[in-house]
């Protein structure tokens, strides 16, 4: 890969160039004022979009307003600009509602992501970025360098690294399947579902925004069979509302711990809805505090939280377009789409043996295709980088194997129990650090921070 040849005052090097490691590239440009290197590296060779945003099909939609999106902490408006100012978003716009309020494709905020990397590309006087589509597997050191080593054996001296890399894949199924049934293993393979007969009875493993997704590309391909969508609770996501009644929180308002938080949560809530409110805004309020919330509870706290209250924090946080809930009601309706409450015991010769919540006997339900939407993993972060790192002792998993180990600004701690002063990640893979910090909002709030602080501007 060619680098700049004459050395910069400072090299950042960053791994994964969906969101997180987009945003940290236009924190870095946006705040920089000194010769500065960064090397962005994607082993997929697309920069910009990400898993999420890679979807081709305009009826995948964002989950948030558009006035949410903005990639800079400091201009909340300037996906929205963005919007009204490129003709191809023109025909994905309603014209009927305010660009602000809309939820647009996905793919729309993928080229927008793509869009912004040849922008400070073409912006070099002080921050240089360079795109390299190579997969590194392993970090050196050499002085107080780091050496980032590609699958192809090159090495890549850099003085800072952060490790965006998104999401996990969901887990491998945790049942047999046979091979007569076809699998989709990767939901974020957006047209694997296209190679599914029309009439084939189709089995989704998992009940949350995945799911979601395959059912709607199955809709709009005019499948005909009957689709079952299986999850432990069998939970949908609670779709957005127009209700507008803002709600101020306070941090003296929050509970101590997060076993309070339900219970805070509905006692408040019916109180907002008594004055004309939604829970939403108070969901919505929250948002901000959670990261302190996760901070201050102790680790048995965190550990019921995931074990019980997790399915349901989901589904109120992780909402849908109304629109979509509504074909969802639809196709639930007429009996297409069923969802289930209950755990597959196994696929053998097309049977799917279902064990219902709440009952005795079990469910046989023929199937030919089964799709892996169980979500993305919480502790299975299997990359060659992260194993080496992890084997190497220059990375700790945090205590609930949520990810990686990390301080305040997501530097990685090490067995040594001190932080490195060189390796930081952000994103899902802080999550056992902040909880919050897989969407949009709080992964461009970590960006500038952490690009503050790549800086020394902190």
């Amino acid at each position: 890969m060619e680098l700049s040849e004459h050395k910069p005052v400072h090299r950042i090097g960053i791994i994964g160039a969906g969101f997180s490691g987009t945003a940290v590239s236009a924190a870095l440009h946006r705040i920089n004022r000194h010769p500065l290197e960064v090397v962005l590296f994607e082993k997929r060779g697309c920069f910009g979009a990400g898993d999420a945003y890679s979807t081709p099909f305009p009826f995948h939609l964002l989950n948030v307003r558009a006035q949410d999106m903005s990639v800079f902490e400091d201009e909340k408006e300037h996906f929205v600009n963005w919007l009204n100012t490129h003709s191809a978003a023109t025909p994905f716009l309603d014209r009927t509602l305010a660009c602000h309020e809309q939820f647009v494709p996905r793919f729309l905020y993928g080229s927008y992501l793509k869009d912004l990397l040849m922008q400070i590309q073409a912006d070099s006087a002080v921050t240089r970025l360079t795109l390299s589509p190579h997969e590194i597997v392993d970090i050196a050191y050499s002085g107080s360098q780091a050496v980032l080593i590609s699958k192809n054996n090159e090495r890549i001296p850099v003085d800072k690294v952060v490790l965006a890399l998104g999401n996990n894949l969901p887990a491998a199924f945790p049942f047999s399947v046979s091979e007569e049934v076809n699998c989709i293993h990767n939901p974020w393979e957006y047209t694997a579902p296209r190679r599914i007969e029309k009439k084939d009875p189709v089995l989704i493993v998992g009940t949350g925004l995945s799911m979601i997704d395959a059912v709607l590309t199955l809709y709009h391909q005019d499948h005909q069979g009957p689709i079952y969508a299986v999850s432990r609770h069998g939970l949908l996501p609670l779709s957005h509302s127009d209700v507008k009644v803002p709600y101020l929180l306070m941090q003296d308002h929050l509970p101590h711990q997060l076993r309070m938080l339900s219970m805070h949560l509905r006692s408040r809530s019916k109180n907002h809805i008594n004055e004309g409110g939604d829970w939403r805004s108070i969901i919505n309020a929250l948002r901000g505090y959670i990261p302190a919330l996760w901070e201050r509870s102790s680790l048995a706290d965190k550990s019921r939280f995931l074990r019980h209250l997790l399915p349901y924090w989901n589904i109120h946080r992780h909402r849908v377009h109304k629109k979509v809930a509504d074909l969802l009601m639809q196709l639930r309706n007429r009996g297409q789409l069923k969802i289930l409450a209950g755990r597959i015991l196994e696929i053998e010769k097309r049977i799917a043996k279902i064990k219902l919540r709440h009952k005795n006997n079990i469910l046989p339900l023929e199937v030919k295709w089964v799709i892996n939407c169980m979500g993305p993993s919480l502790s299975s972060m299997q990359q060659p980088l992260v194993q080496s790192l992890l084997s190497r002792g220059m990375a700790l998993m945090d205590p609930l194997d949520l990810g990686f180990a990390v301080s305040s600004v997501g530097a990685l701690k090490e067995t040594s129990g001190h932080f490195s002063s060189s390796l930081y990640t952000l994103g899902p893979p802080a999550r056992g650090a902040a909880w919050e910090c897989s969407a949009v909002p709080e992964i461009r709030k970590q960006s500038f921070h952490l690009a503050k602080h790549l800086l020394n501007m902190d």
